[in-house]
């Protein structure tokens, strides 16, 4: 097997946590460097108390890429595209780059000001960025060298309309979804803090979410043409892990749930992580997991497809490794491949 070693810049967050989790049981990677400048000289385990096992691995202010396999940015928007030219030169044209921020999902610099709220300070890498959906986009990512991780809103989405729009369905997709409070990062605020979410529900950013955009265009470009149009309502949930969207399409007058849900089969018969139920998913059982559970419903020409995943996992940090595997010509599951705790 080959062996690959890794690096992590922003470790000391929840996804930086989940991606050093991940990539400690990795059978080919090696975790060569781990950077947080918050934790800079500390022990990994002064941020992640669970990862005892890199006990002896610490915090560097800065990585130095030379010699590395593969890096992956796990910092806030708008950090990478400051330092991603750096990045690049000093990294080589052999070192795989997986950025998991937003800084380079959009191929359009003019979209970042309305949905991240700033300019793009390197618009012109915003083109050699593939976007790393692995289940919908597998080939290229194959062949690319640096990739956009997904959004954790966004990998369920895409995954839940991803077989309507390759099959021609367009129009107005209605989603409701629920996410955990892991997902608002590991510095509490004022409607993001833990306390405040418990025992209560919470819509925010209704139809203005930022990852609206880069769903819209995977939708495009696998239909060849315009496709299904969001009009998405983000809900905080009084849980830790997790995203459960519904998605509502209307459908052509005559399609069966039965047509609709071959054309899911199909889609997702060679994707290790996507799984069709028959009944409505339990977010219990993809919590941990690198899992995306799917449900199907239709009724009088109205789809209802359910979406389940664990926003830090199959929503950041799993399909990021998931990426690197298929960059580095490794097997697609390799250090994925393993359940989530249930209940």
């Amino acid at each position: 097997m080959k062996a690959v070693r890794v690096g992590v810049i922003g470790g000391a967050g929840y996804v930086g946590g989940e991606l050093l989790r991940l990539l400690s049981g990795h059978p080919a990677a090696t975790i060569a460097a781990v950077t947080s400048r918050s934790h800079a000289d500390r022990p990994v385990t002064d941020a992640h108390p669970h990862l005892r096992g890199l006990a002896g691995l610490r915090f560097a202010a800065e990585l130095a890429p030379a010699g590395l396999d593969c890096v992956f940015l796990a910092g806030g928007h708008g950090e990478a595209m400051g330092r991603m030219t750096s990045l690049i030169e000093r990294a080589g044209p052999a070192c795989r780059i997986v950025d998991l921020s937003g800084d380079f999902r959009l191929r359009d610099a003019s979209l970042y000001p309305v949905w991240y709220g700033r300019e793009h300070s390197a618009p012109e890498l915003l083109g050699s960025f593939v976007y790393g959906l692995s289940e919908l986009n597998r080939e290229a990512i194959r062949a690319a060298t640096r990739v956009a991780n997904p959004g954790c809103f966004a990998t369920a989405l895409s995954l839940a309309l991803g077989p309507l729009a390759s099959a021609g369905i367009a129009g107005r997709a209605r989603i409701t979804a629920v996410t955990g409070s892991s997902g608002s990062g590991v510095i509490p605020g004022a409607g993001t803090h833990h306390p405040t979410r418990e025992g209560t529900l919470r819509a925010y950013k209704p139809l203005q979410h930022q990852h609206v955009p880069e769903v819209e265009a995977l939708l495009d470009a696998l239909a060849g043409k315009s496709s299904l149009r969001l009009s998405l309502v983000p809900v905080s949930g009084p849980l830790v892990r997790g995203i459960y969207a519904v998605c509502q399409v209307d459908i052509p007058e005559g399609m069966t749930e039965a047509e609709l849900r071959d054309r899911y089969e199909r889609a997702y018969a060679g994707a290790p992580f996507v799984r069709l139920g028959a009944a409505p998913p339990d977010l219990k059982t993809v919590v941990g997991s690198n899992h995306c559970d799917l449900h199907v419903s239709v009724r009088d020409g109205s789809a209802a497809v359910i979406a389940a995943l664990d926003n830090l996992v199959k929503g950041a940090a799993g399909q990021a490794v998931q990426n690197m595997n298929l960059m580095l010509g490794l097997e697609e599951a390799l250090g994925l491949d393993r359940p989530g705790a249930y209940p």
